[in-house]
């Protein structure tokens, strides 16, 4: 199977469900306090805060290792 770089039809695809993903996450958080971002609405220590961070780290190691070819 062809990667995300070798297949622009795949890479598009994969840019637009990121997008997506984003925009979803952004829409859940606008219009809130800090502490209203940092409120655990379920029973796990889950937040919005807390799930935005997470999308940004997952997607700074998958660009790195898409990048530089390097694991973590």
């Amino acid at each position: 199977m062809p990667s995300a770089a070798q297949d622009p039809d795949l890479r598009a695809r994969l840019d637009g469900l990121l997008d997506e993903h984003r925009a979803a996450l952004h829409g859940s958080l606008d219009g809130l306090s800090e502490e209203q971002a940092r409120r655990r609405l379920v029973p796990s220590r889950t937040t919005l805060l807390g799930l935005l961070k997470h999308a940004a780290y997952v997607e700074g190691v998958w660009f790195d290792q898409a990048i530089t070819g390097r694991g973590h």
